[in-house]
């Protein structure tokens, strides 16, 4: 693997850091004067005293106040001026470091008009919180406390107060995001709305997302599918197609959905952008009750077919015609109609329709491409799995903590291609305000283990998307971008503002917390043999069609981690089971490294405690992979000329 480094910091000199950071941010404060009738709290990453959005204050009388994209909070209260105020506070993945009296984290501070105080908070969450991207208010309290907002857009755009689901799109080196029901100052569009990024401010974007809404007259952000009749219309997916007529030329079109109800769909429609009315307009429309879901286009190449891959199981062909006729879709699924009159015992119906498993010599259901089948779905499998035709084990998509070993729960989110984990990468939605972040060697998998990176408290943060042409350094950050709202939660108060409303964050990949292991997988060797192999050196021998299964996880790097145990080969036991081989014989290269067995020779950090539920001890401590679904499709690539963004195009190592 590339990534290696690792930057490994003491606790006293964690601390210092902290010390000198708050310093800082105090000095800083104290040169920028404040306005005469506000008290101002700054809210900084302790770590490296960036402001952070979103931080909620509640004093004891339900007051709330919450932090701008500056983290800057202002205090305009008459009747607690000079007054010491406690406030509860809430990071949302950040935190106040003690827990006072009541078992809580809160702070006190006296109200003093005309000066600041900084509140340095530490960071739970590994992904951190930038700005949030839409809405109104996003430096409210940085212009109350007089700071000079100059360069940042203070303006209502497109007089969006609110809207979610980002459905990013690269055409012809443009960027645009597409956005579900939208919320203006007097009025509501249920019909999506969308943007275009503009590249010329944004670079990567560090400290905004600049976009420039598509608007009507009165200069609300117009409806993207504008249809007659009433409900709810989503987008589900753009992409950029070739006409069925001029090859050569390349047009922009969707895939919606419209809703009689939140609950009751009625139709799927295809549409093509028109750039002259800033719309699309429909030209199929099929009556259906396919209930909407978000299914964000991954450019792909599989043989000699450019397409998409509408996350994680549709792939189609990239022309018109193809994309509009789902019929004809290639679905990955294990599922096979059967006419009724053949129907057995063993047959399932789903919608009206009978359906087999199929599954292999192993019992396990046979995942693959299959033209028009059922798509192998989470409410698919969430119903097979109540009615008893499969197993928990045989769930497609169902991540495991990596630690607890709990299983995480549906899937939706982002799937793209990383140069620098030189993997393909997700970025799911679990629980409530949670993502995780896991990675495979193929599109299809396997995925299996994952870490969570985001979280958020009694609040919802959903539809994560990552933004693939951004990433900076070298593929090692990376950023990505989500809906804060109280929807689909217990929450009674909405944040003021901010609700309903899309947030940006940054992950860095070589963060060490992110360690993941990789599966490594038993590839067949002469007549009756086998070796265990990683992806990497699958791809070296062009060995794929060898592979038999996934037989465990290990890692494919040591991660400068000395409780990490070279292995350099293996024989076979009396058992036919591998018997790991720790020693080199003749200058080798490590083929993985394992958990070290604890003889007491290599002292094992507390962090390595997180895998002691999911380890394998018997020959080695790797880690189980005991899901029957581990699947892997090598054929398909990332067409990395879709993703094509000026400077910025993602360039994959390993799977061009």
């Amino acid at each position: 693997m590339i990534w290696k480094n690792r930057i490994c910091r003491s606790a006293c000199l964690q601390l210092l850091i902290l010390l000198v950071v708050c310093q800082i941010a105090e000095l800083k404060a104290a040169e920028k004067p404040v306005a005469a009738n506000v008290f101002l709290i700054r809210t900084v990453d302790a770590a490296d005293g960036r402001g952070i959005p979103l931080v909620e204050l509640e004093a004891f009388n339900a007051l709330t106040l919450q932090s701008d994209n500056l983290g800057n909070i202002a205090v305009c209260e008459p009747d607690l001026v000079g007054k010491t105020v406690r406030f509860l506070v809430r990071g949302h993945g950040y935190r106040v470091p003690q827990i006072d009296f009541f078992g809580e984290r809160s702070v006190t501070v006296k109200i003093e008009p005309g000066k600041s105080f900084t509140l340095a908070l530490e960071r739970t969450a590994i992904a951190e919180r930038l700005y949030r991207i839409t809405g109104s208010g996003r430096y409210r309290d940085s212009s109350l406390a007089g700071i000079d907002l100059a360069g940042q857009p203070f303006e209502l755009v497109g007089d969006v107060l609110g809207l979610d689901s980002a459905v990013p799109v690269v055409w012809q080196n443009r960027l645009l995001s597409f956005y579900g029901d939208t919320l203006g100052p007097n009025r509501i569009n249920l019909s999506g709305s969308g943007a275009e990024i503009d590249l010329t401010k944004s670079g990567v974007p560090d400290r905004q997302l600049p976009l420039r809404f598509f608007t009507e007259q009165e200069g609300f952000a117009s409806r993207m599918v504008p249809l007659v009749e009433p409900g709810f219309v989503w987008v589900e997916t753009v992409v950029p197609l070739l006409a069925d007529i001029d090859n050569d030329k390349e047009i922009l079109a969707c895939r919606y959905v419209v809703h009689k109800t939140l609950e009751e769909a009625v139709e799927t429609g295809y549409a093509v952008f028109d750039e002259l009315q800033g719309v699309f307009v429909p030209f199929r429309r099929i009556e259906s009750s396919r209930p909407h879901k978000s299914a964000r286009a991954v450019p792909v190449k599989y043989g000699e077919v450019t397409g998409f891959c509408l996350q994680p199981w549709e792939r189609v062909t990239r022309t018109l015609s193809a994309f509009s006729t789902p019929e004809d879709y290639d679905y990955y699924s294990c599922l096979t109609a059967i006419d009724p009159a053949s129907a057995t015992s063993d047959a399932c119906q789903i919608a009206g329709r009978n359906y087999e498993i199929e599954r292999g010599s192993d019992g396990r259901p046979q995942l693959k491409w299959r033209r028009g089948a059922l798509p192998y779905d989470a409410a698919v499998q969430k119903q097979l799995l109540k009615e008893g035709y499969i197993k928990a084990d045989e769930t497609w998509l169902s991540l495991i903590e990596l630690g607890s070993g709990r299983r995480i729960g549906d899937f939706t989110g982002s799937i793209s291609y990383n140069r620098y984990r030189d993997r393909w990468v997700m970025f799911a939605q679990g629980n409530t305000g949670e993502i995780w972040y896991s990675e495979a060697d193929t599109f299809t998998g396997p995925w299996l283990y994952a870490r969570k990176i985001i979280e958020h408290d009694a609040y919802n943060f959903y539809n994560p998307v990552h933004h693939p042409w951004f990433d900076d350094d070298d593929g090692r950050k990376v950023y990505i971008e989500g809906t804060f709202t109280a929807f689909f939660t217990a929450k009674e108060h909405k944040k003021p503002r901010s609700d309903y409303n899309q947030v940006m964050y940054r992950l860095q990949l070589d963060d060490g917390r992110l360690y993941m292991p990789c599966p490594v997988y038993r590839v067949r060797h002469g007549k009756d043999g086998y070796r265990l192999l990683t992806a990497e050196q699958i791809d070296r021998a062009s060995r794929w069609p060898d592979v038999e299964k996934v037989e465990f996880f290990a890692f494919d790097s040591d991660f400068d981690k000395p409780w990490l145990r070279a292995v350099y080969d293996h024989a076979a036991n009396e058992d036919g089971e591998p018997e790991l081989l720790f020693e080199s014989s003749g200058g080798d290269a490590p083929v993985f490294y394992v958990i070290d067995s604890g003889d007491g020779t290599v002292e094992k950090p507390a962090q390595c405690d997180i895998f002691d539920e999911l380890l394998i001890r018997k020959y080695g401590n790797v880690l189980r992979a005991d899901n029957a679904l581990l699947t892997f499709d090598p054929e398909i690539r990332l067409d990395s000329d879709l993703y094509q963004l000026s400077s910025t195009a993602s360039q994959p190592g390993r799977k061009p």
